[in-house]
Formats: structure tokens, C-alpha cells, sequence
């Protein structure tokens, strides 16, 4: 590895854990204020920046909840109405925050101008690419997942149906019940099974057969393990159950599979 790569991968490392340990900052803060994410990013804007606008700082925090806790208040009325910490809750947070605001300022003045616009300037672009990429994700929460005909009529979001067949995949040696899967889906039994046909184009049942199946032929044509064998490593209670299943799939039994695979090799 070149200087400069070996340079790059350890700046990449080192923005990872910082990210690592300010989520675990915030977590901790969270704690000792009691309140969620969005909440602590609602309080961390105003300790920062100052009273603001309510709609450009409180988009997803309980504003009320905040107020009755003392946190915040209402300052203003109409169309500048804004959000203010409390003088309380601002003394005690500059204990939290306050410490880490300045050892920050203490690393970066020994910076040269042109060196601290260059951070700028790197830091910007960085967050850019984030809000990008960030906006990318949450579209496999918005957008149903599957074929082109299931998203157009709706189903389950390209996330859980992600998380449904990574579970799949995870437990296909063991009895999977619909229930486990609905939960990883965040959705009831019922809604989840009618979402899931509308993205697969089969129940869910079907589709954990489907793929106890493909993972047979695969390691029917790719290992010399017995039958008995491989039917227990996808899941089925038995070779005969196994036969039964693979031959309504397939149209073949695993045997003839497994012999026309061997030819196919010479």
C-alpha cells in the first residue's frame, strides 16, 4: 500500500470511530436528559445556535414534552415565534456539551486560516455526500420492494423485505414460522403476509420453500453430502418431506438432480 493510500485509509478509519464516539456521546447525553434523538438535536441547535424559528428547529421533536420537562419555551408570538432554552436548561447542558465545544476550539487554534478553510471546505463537502446518501437509504423505507408490478401496487418497503430475507436466510436449517417474519417486517401477521404476496407474488410459506429448494440444489450439485443430510440443513423434517417438496418445485427428485449434476461435471 502506497504513503498516500495508507494515509487515506486511516483518515477513513479515523472519521468512522469519530462518528462511533459521537453517536455514543449523544447516547449518553439522551440518557442523562431523558430524551430521544430528535429531541437532543432540537436542544443541541439551540444551545449552539440560539433561539430559533420553531419550524426550522423542532420538525420531529415532542416540543411540548420538551416544555414540561423545562427544557424549553416559547418566545415571541405569531410569525416570529421562536424556541429558546430555558436559563436552567441551558446552565446544566453547557455541562455536557459546554466541555467538549471547547477542547474542540483549543485543538483547532494553533490552524493557520488557510488551513481551517480547507477543513471547512472538506467538512462541508463530507456532510453533503451524507445528506445524499442519507436520503438514498431512506428511500428502501418509502419504496415497496420486489418486482415492478409489486411496487406499483404496493407491499412491503425494499428495507423489510430485505430484513425478511436476510432472516430467511439466516434460519432456513430450523422451522420458520410467520410470525417471525411479520415481526422483522414491523407489521401484523395479517398485513404482512397480504404485503409480502404483493411484492414476492407468493406467500410467504411458499417463499421460505422456495428458497429451502434452491439452497438444496446447490449443495446437491457442489458437495457429496447424503440426502438425509442436506434435507436437515435446509430445514425439512425429513428425506421424504425433502423428496416431496423438491420434486413439486422442481420437477425433478433431489437424486436425479443430484445424478444429471454429476454428469453435467463428468
Amino acid at each position: 500500500m502506497s504513503p498516500r493510500h495508507a494515509l487515506l485509509a486511516q483518515i477513513g478509519t479515523d472519521i468512522v470511530r469519530f462518528q462511533e464516539a459521537s453517536v455514543e456521546f449523544d447516547s449518553a447525553v439522551g440518557q442523562v436528559l431523558a430524551l430521544g434523538r430528535a429531541e437532543l438535536t432540537c436542544l443541541a441547535q439551540l444551545h449552539f445556535g440560539g433561539p430559533a424559528p420553531l419550524s426550522a428547529v423542532a420538525k420531529d421533536a415532542d416540543v411540548e414534552r420538551m416544555e414540561l420537562a423545562g427544557y424549553v419555551q416559547r418566545e415571541g408570538s405569531g410569525s416570529s415565534r421562536k424556541l429558546a432554552l430555558t436559563t436552567h436548561a441551558r446552565e446544566w447542558i453547557e455541562t455536557l456539551w459546554g466541555p467538549i465545544q471547547a477542547e474542540g476550539l483549543q485543538l483547532m487554534s494553533p490552524l493557520t486560516d488557510a488551513e481551517l478553510k480547507v477543513i471547512a471546505r472538506f467538512l462541508g463537502e463530507a456532510r453533503r455526500s451524507q445528506d445524499r446518501h442519507a436520503a438514498r437509504v431512506a428511500k428502501l423505507l418509502q419504496e415497496p420492494g420486489g418486482t415492478r408490478a409489486a411496487r406499483r401496487r404496493g407491499g412491503l418497503s425494499a428495507a423489510a423485505l430485505h430484513r425478511v430475507r436476510l432472516f430467511v436466510e439466516a434460519h432456513l436449517a430450523r422451522k420458520i414460522n410467520v410470525g417471525e417474519l411479520a415481526r422483522r417486517a414491523g407489521l401484523s401477521v395479517f398485513y404482512f403476509t397480504r404485503a409480502f404476496r404483493q411484492s414476492m407474488g407468493m406467500t410467504p410459506h411458499a417463499y421460505v420453500q422456495q428458497r429451502r429448494v434452491e439452497r438444496a440444489r446447490e449443495l446437491l450439485s457442489h458437495t457429496t453430502r447424503s440426502l438425509g443430510d442436506i434435507a436437515l440443513e435446509v430445514g425439512f423434517s425429513s428425506q421424504s418431506h425433502f423428496t416431496t417438496v423438491f420434486r413439486r418445485v422442481t420437477g425433478l427428485t433431489p437424486a436425479v438432480l443430484r445424478r444429471a449434476s454429476l454428469r453435467a461435471h463428468g
